[in-house]
């Protein structure tokens, strides 16, 4: 079950959805791993009209302990990291996060 699924699927969500804690709910997901859920806003929609909330809201279900900072890391940077990198090493060349996709990369080896 993790190889085929746990390890391969991602899903997206919104900022503000506070059922992300239960993808990180480690003691009740099997295996005792994280879901694989990472920030897929609509940010460009008609009603954000400022993008930076669409970072505010995540943060704050850190800031009300609905998941904790480091469920947050997994949900702002490393399962999008995973997922864009699994499909091609270089997605994130020539962008601003470049280096950080690179340090992560080579951490991974």
């Amino acid at each position: 079950m993790r190889d085929r699924f746990l390890n391969h699927f991602y899903f997206g969500t919104e900022s503000d959805d506070t059922r992300v804690s239960q993808a990180f709910n480690r003691a009740a997901n099997p295996f005792g791993d994280r879901v694989k859920a990472f920030l897929g806003s609509d940010s460009g929609h008609w009603d954000v009209p400022d993008i930076t909330a669409v970072t505010a809201n995540a943060y704050s279900m850190a800031e009300r302990e609905i998941i904790t900072e480091e469920d947050l890391r997994y949900f702002l940077s490393i399962h999008p990291l995973e997922l864009y990198t699994s499909l091609n090493q270089d997605f994130f060349k020539d962008t601003g996060v470049e280096k950080a996709a690179n340090e992560y990369l080579a951490a991974k080896k």
